[in-house]
Order: C-alpha cells, then structure tokens, then sequence
C-alpha cells in the first residue's frame, strides 16, 4: 500500500475537524458506517456489511449516511461538498486521519488498532504495515499539513511555500503534495517575473502600464509584500472621491469608502513603513471597518481592494497617508479666582501628554500638570494659549508626538471676596456687617439648596447668582432689614462685571411670635403669666428683667398647657416677656417676642380703727389709710382714696362703685405721699346704721395701685 498522504490537501479542513469533534468522533469514517460494518480503504472508501457486498461512499451513500445520522448532517454535507470537488479527496482526508492516530496510539503497529478504529479486518494488516513506513509528523508540520490547501487556495503563495516547506520530502511518498509542491514553486516564479517587470516599467514612469503588472502579480500571488506595495505607489489619485476615509479615535481607526454592488467582498490591508510587510486585516462584505490595533506612533496608510471568490478583482481604493497619533480630545477650561484649569479625555494608549501655555507675553507660564489635565496659579489677566500634544511609543523604541491641538482662553480680573460675615439682631431685625470684597459689588442672596463653599469662582455670575435679598427695611432703623419668619442662608458674595467669588454664609432664624401674652401679680409675690402657645414649637422661654437682673425660665409645651406658668417677682417694677426658641443652634436669632411691664407693688390700705366708747356719747369710728411704697419707687401721680358708704337696710349691701351710695371720706395722692398714713374720723350723723362702708382708688394710676381692703366684716358699721 502506497501514496499515503502527509497532507489532507482540502480547503477548510479546519472546519471538517470542527464539526468532527462536536459529534465525538475520533475520524470522519465513523459518520459513514453504520453499526456493525467496517470501513475499506485500501482502493476507495467503501462500507462493508455482513452477508452484503461492499458499497462505494459516493454522494448517494453520503446522502443515505445523512437521513440515517440526523445529528451528523453538517459534517456529511461538507463531506459531500469534498467529494463532488474530487472523488478522491475523501480517502485522502480519511487516510490522513487514521495515520494520525494509528502514529499517536502506543497500539498503533498491531492490526487490532485498526479493526478498532472501524476498519475492516482484512486490510488492516496492509495499513497498519504502510503506515510503519511514514515520517511521523511534528504538530507544528500537521498545523502546516492541514493549512498548505486554504493558502494555496486563497493564493496566498508566500504563505503557502512557507508551510509546504516545513513538510518532510519524501519523493514519491505523497505523489499529489509533490505536484502542489512544484505548482507554488511555479506560480511563486511566474509572480517573480511579473513583479520584475513591473518594477522595470515603474522606472521607466509609466505607471498605469506598472500598475496593472503589479495587479497581476498580485492575483498570482495576493501576499505578495512587493505587489501590494507597487498597486499603492501608481494608484493614479489618493485623494479621489472613492478614496477610503480614515477617521482617527483614542486608539482605532474607522475607515469607509464607497459601496460598489459589483464586488462581492473587500480585503482591507494597512500599510506602515516602507520596509515593512502590508498587513492583511480582514475580508469583509461592507463598506465600512475599523482597525483597533493601529501602530500608534507610526504613517499608515490602508488600502482595500476588490475579491471576487476570495481573489483580488481590481486595483485597490488608497487613503491618504497620515500619522497614527491622536490627540487629545475634549480640552477644556475652568478658571477658578486665581486658578486656571484645563481638563481633555487622554488617549489610552498614549505614553504621555505635554502641555506648553503660552501667555499675552509670548512667555510660556508655569503649569502643574496631572493625569487628564493641568493647573496654574496666579495667572495675570489676559489671552492664553494652550497646546497639548501626546506622545507614543513605537514598536521600535522611538518616541512620537502627535500634531497637538491648540486652544485660548482669556483670563479677567476676579473681585476680592467677602472674608467674613456677620448678622446682629437688632430692633427685631437683622443687620449685616463683612469684610473684604473691596472694589466690588457686594450681594447678600438667599441659596436655594446647599450654597456654594467660601472662594468658589462662579462665572458667569448673570445666570450663577440668585436675587439679592428683598427683605424690608425696619422703619427708622437704617440698614436693618426686616426677615420673614422660619430659617434663611445668607451668603455674600462679591460681584465684579459677569465675575463674582462666593463668600461666607450665615443662618438666620425668625422664631414664630408669641402673642397673647399677659400677666398678672398674684398673692405670695408670684406673677401669673399667659400667652397663646406658638404653632410648630417645643418650648418657650420666658424671661423677667427686674432690679438690673435678667432671668430665664423655658417651659415646654406640656408643662404651660398643663400647670400653667408663675414667676417669682419682687415688689418693684418687673418687665416680663415671652419668646419662641430657635430650632437650631449656631443662628442668628430675630426675637419677635411680646412684653409686659409689671408697675413696682404700690398698695394703699385702709382699715376701720373703732373709738373707745364715751359715757352718753355713741362709740365712733376712725378710717386710716396707709400707703405702701418699695424703697427706691416713686410713682409720679397716685390715685385718690374714697371711701363709700351704703345704708338703709337692716343688713346692708357693699357697694359695687364709687357712686354705689354716698361719698363720706377722701384722701388725694399728695397726702398719702407726704404723711404715708393718713387717719381721719368718720363724720357722725352722715348715716344712720347700720351701713356698710367700702374703699375705692380714683384717679391716675388708679389701675396700677393694689388696694389692700379689710374683711368685709370690719366694714360693717351698726
């Protein structure tokens, strides 16, 4: 048994041995022969059944294999697909992978391998004999083996004499790999020639002639570096209007050109170097794609050319050349009072970025860079221009810029900002002082949300900045301004042109007011005090400001709704208010409280002072009224003292007011200040008893004078 082949010698036997190994197949045989038969392959491929005659795999059996191994179908197609292109092809590609696994089996030498690899007994001695006699193949020379068709197929000779020469030589062992062996040596010579001639009338100047040499070297041979290089140097125009179109990204490259409905396919190649071999980047049906591993840092150019059944069809579309670096992207300013920043998106790939500002000067100013941008300082005002460029690192060590991008930006004067705040409670409103903002316009805005921090730069300020308060002004107070009730967030902020720098802030408070509020002196030197209890509020604070002191006392609200509110107060004047507390700490506190002013604790007394009796005279009676006064209070006007009198029945009525009967004592204000007791009698036939006699104050102040009465009992006169 002889020609055993070293090669499978069949276009896309990778894809064979694909679909093969999805079924757990250990050979393509194994998909034709049905259980209990036996393959013959010593002179055709044939199925040998019991008590049958040997059937021939043709495109019958292959069919019948098919509607009998449902799952198997693929593969059986594709192998009818090797049968139809030569009858022989599929003992070729059988034979080629049993030998493979009778070489790899440590069994391999004994006939019974061979039965148990499927095939029939009595050719298996003869198989395994011929089999002995083969160069066993490295797998990088069945990698080869198995590659050399798709190559030569494709017309990739280059490729194609690489692989056919690391298969072993063996005269007359493989008779078909032989004849391709001398058809790749061929096909390279007549391309060789076709590209000398090429080059010669490419000397010679004229290009179209050169041009079409070269395209026909390149259909001989299409990996041919020196065809595809000559079809790019005499394309007549790159710059044409079906040129592709190469556009450069952060790290790809997209490429389009123009869709033709006559070419079935595109072959996309880059070109780098001179001296380097093009690049064969893919086959693809569209008018568009993108490379995403371009050689950064280096000139390309890409080429596409026109297949028609996997072979070049025409003379290729070329782009302009350029260098593969790109820029920067994105490159922005920010400016900051006293900053200026630059911000871009950096190409990941670039090695680094560098930066040069150029100020109104033509000096270059100092910058801080940092990954994705830079800063600098203390900038004086005027026009700056930025250049950045990035830089790219070779395959070969050398290091590129890009072509850079440039951009200005004008710096103009920012106005001092506002160093400190301060807002003073003051007539129930608030007045604010600062510091800072000198030569500029300072505004006091409400923030709404959270106000910016102390130094932010806001530009432009015409849309940045809210209104300035419209808060009113307090009547008579200047520069106090009246804020509505709840909480606010002042800030200032300096204004210079459409430039302003935000300053401090500070919080304000206007608790809800307290209204309703009385009080009252009660017995055991206590006030009694009431007031309408604050909606939204937690507790009250109550305060007393007597003899130059000034005391707190917080009630809660229920403690006040509950027990009520009493405050120790001494005898002299006492002022009493009432304000809502703040909810939080740290404001500045607009108290809108109501107050009360206690006099000082002025009493007039008076009491009936009996007579002792006389012989034959009725007993009489004497009234004293005494005046009370803390030391230290001088009431300007006191009232006037009447005393009343109301008889004509046996058990007398109290009168209810001074004219409620009949006037029979008065003692002016001036007395009860001069004497401090004053005593008179009751003047005797004024009444006849029983009567009932009662005191009244009369006069300024009247209201604001305690009278301190007897017992109803002693005023009783019989």
């Amino acid at each position: 048994m002889s020609g055993l082949p070293l090669s499978p010698l069949v276009p896309h036997y990778g894809h064979l041995v694909a679909l093969q190994r999805a079924l757990g197949l250990r050979h393509l045989g194994e998909a034709l022969i049905p259980h209990g038969a036996h393959l013959c392959v010593l002179d055709g491929v044939f199925v040998s059944r019991q008590l049958r005659a040997r059937q021939r795999v043709g495109r019958q059996e292959l069919q019948r294999a098919s509607v009998r191994r449902p799952d198997a179908a693929p593969l059986l197609h594709a192998l009818q697909e090797v049968h139809a292109r030569h009858p022989a092809a599929l003992r070729r590609v059988l034979l080629y992978q049993l030998i493979e696994l009778l070489q790899d089996h440590s069994q391999g030498k004994e006939a019974a391998t061979a039965v148990a690899l499927g095939v029939a007994p009595d050719e298996a001695r003869a198989l395994v004999h011929a089999v002995r006699a083969l160069p066993r193949l490295s797998p990088a020379q069945r990698a080869a083996a198995e590659a050399l068709e798709d190559e030569w197929e494709h017309r990739r000779l280059h490729a194609a004499d690489r692989l056919v020469q690391e298969l072993p030589r063996a005269a007359g062992q493989d008779p078909l790999l032989d004849r391709r062996r001398r058809q790749i040596a061929a096909a390279l010579r007549d391309a060789g020639r076709t590209l000398a001639a090429a080059a010669r009338l490419e000397d010679e100047g004229d290009l179209e002639a050169a041009g079409a040499l070269y395209l026909s070297a390149a259909r001989l041979a299409c990996d041919a570096p020196d065809a595809l290089r000559g079809l790019v140097r005499t394309r007549p125009d790159s710059t044409a209007a079906d040129s592709p179109a190469a556009g450069l990204g952060p790290d790809s490259v997209a490429l389009a050109w123009p869709a033709d409905p006559d070419v079935q396919a595109w072959r996309v190649i880059r070109f780098t170097a001179p001296d380097a071999s093009p690049a064969v980047l893919t086959d693809t049906e569209d008018s568009r794609f993108e490379d995403r591993r371009p050689p950064l840092g280096s000139e390309v150019r890409y080429a596409v050319l026109p297949l028609r059944h996997g072979l070049i069809d025409g003379p290729p579309l070329v782009s302009t050349p350029f260098l593969a670096a790109p820029d920067v992207a994105d490159l922005r300013f920010t400016e900051e009072p006293g900053r200026l920043d630059a911000t871009w998106s950096r190409p990941p790939l670039a090695a680094a970025v560098s930066v040069t500002l150029t100020g109104p000067d033509g000096r270059p100013a100092d910058t801080l860079s940092h990954d994705g941008g830079f800063t600098a300082r203390t900038l004086p005002p005027g026009t700056y221009r930025a250049r950045v460029s990035c830089h790219y690192r070779t395959a070969e060590g050398r290091n590129v810029r890009s072509p850079g991008i440039e951009a200005q930006h004008t710096v103009r004067p920012w106005p001092e900002p506002v160093r400190s705040l301060v807002a003073a409670a003051r007539y129930g409103g608030v007045h604010f002082t600062w510091t800072g903002g000198a030569d500029a316009d300072v505004r006091l805005v409400e923030w709404p949300g959270a106000a910016p921090e102390p130094g932010t730069g806001l530009f432009p300020s015409s849309r940045a900045l809210p209104e300035p308060l419209a808060w009113p002004p307090a009547d008579g107070h200047a520069g106090v301004l009246l804020p509505p009730a709840g909480t606010a967030r002042v800030t200032a902020v300096a204004v210079l042109g459409d430039r302003a720098v935000a300053g401090p802030s500070v919080h304000i408070e206007v608790p809800p007011p307290v209204t309703g509020f009385r009080a009252e002196r009660t017995t055991g030197g206590l006030a009694r005090v009431t007031f309408d209890w604050p909606a939204g509020t937690g507790r009250v604070t109550v305060f007393r400001e007597q003899d130059g002191k000034r005391d707190l006392y917080p009630v809660t609200r229920s403690v006040f709704l509950r027990e009520g509110l009493r405050i120790p107060v001494g005898p002299s004047a006492v002022r009493l208010g009432a304000t809502a507390e703040a909810r939080t700490t740290g404001t500045t506190v607009i108290v809108t409280g109501t107050e009360a002013v206690l006099c000082a604790d002025i009493a007039i007394a008076y009491r009936i002072v009996p007579r002792p009796r006389r012989p034959l005279r009725r007993r009489t009676a004497a009234v004293r009224v005494t005046l009370t006064c803390p030391d230290g209070e001088d009431m300007a006007e006191l009232p006037e003292f009447v005393l009343v009198a109301r008889g004509g029945a046996r058990d007398p009525v109290r009168p209810a007011h001074p004219a409620d009967g009949a006037t029979v004592l008065q003692v002016t204000g001036d007395e009860l200040r001069t004497a401090g007791t004053v005593e008179r009698e009751l003047p005797a036939g004024a009444h006849q008893p029983p009567f009932a006699l009662r005191g009244f104050l009369l006069g300024g102040n009247a209201t604001s004078v305690r009278l301190d009465e007897p017992s109803p009992a002693t005023l009783v006169i019989r």
